[in-house]
């Protein structure tokens, strides 16, 4: 499983531009992963809820909720230290030029994370000061669940192919087919339990998010419906997981309220 970060899961999460990562050898074996393959060169003109989230060595997205939150995954900050945190909004490209970039002083994980099974695989990032600038927008916290076999829209700056050795420099997205959850499930029996907090989106062998991509956002009529969360391998026999948001949105709001 890549948490696309786990050995038997491939997180999205991974180093930046192939920088190795510290914790790289944790997510060596064939897990979940994350990344756009299958998919276009985009703009940020297009995906302006769409941040990087960075440190030294790691790559994920998020996206801007408010003005001085950022929605991400929590695999993309676990026992991660605060100020290593820079968060870059407004570029299409991987890092810049023209960003607007953000440090952060808040994280909050969700309590019930699991980073083994990526159960309710969430964070939310307080930035030091408003994320504002051109190209640079919030995006609606989607309440109800998106239909099977719709088509929704994910972005990130993650591997294009599953062997890819950097991360892509310019935003790329990728329009993928929600999965039922009867169908999520099954795909995954025996191999993964997939929780109330996690749904399915993928074009097998063709369009998937991949490494990198982790913590990015999956949209359904201009609303954040899903999060970047993990994959076993990309483009494979299995579709991408993410973090439903309707599970996970009143614990966000409730956060950005005591905590703004």
């Amino acid at each position: 499983m890549i948490a696309r970060s786990l050995p038997s899961l491939l997180l999205l999460l991974i180093p930046i531009l192939g920088v190795p990562s510290a914790s790289a050898s944790f997510y060596d074996s064939e897990e979940i992963q994350p990344r756009i393959i299958g998919g276009r060169v985009s703009s940020i003109k297009q995906e302006k809820y769409l941040v990087q989230v960075t440190t030294n060595t790691e790559l994920c997205g998020g996206s801007l909720i408010k003005p001085r939150w950022v929605i991400t995954a929590a695999h993309c900050v676990y026992q991660q230290e605060v100020d290593q945190f820079k968060v870059y909004g407004g570029a299409s490209d991987q890092g810049g030029p023209y960003a607007t970039v953000r440090t952060v002083d808040y994280v909050a994980i969700r309590p019930d994370f699991n980073r083994k099974t990526l159960n309710m695989d969430v964070a939310a990032l307080r930035l030091t000061s408003d994320m504002t600038g051109s190209n640079i927008e919030t995006i609606a916290l989607a309440s109800q669940p998106v239909p099977p076999r719709v088509l929704v829209k994910v972005s990130g700056w993650g591997l294009l192919t599953a062997d890819a050795a950097e991360t892509a420099k310019r935003v790329h997205s990728v329009m993928v087919p929600v999965w039922s959850r009867s169908s999520c499930v099954a795909a995954f029996k025996g191999i993964h339990r997939i929780t109330r907090s996690m749904m399915c989106a993928a074009k097998l062998y063709q369009k998937d998010s991949c490494d990198g991509d982790s913590g990015g956002p999956l949209v359904h009529r201009g609303q954040l419906a899903g999060i970047v969360s993990f994959g076993y391998g990309c483009a494979s026999s299995l579709p991408g997981v993410y973090t439903s948001v309707p599970v996970i949105r009143e614990w966000f709001l409730r956060v950005v309220e005591q905590h703004s």
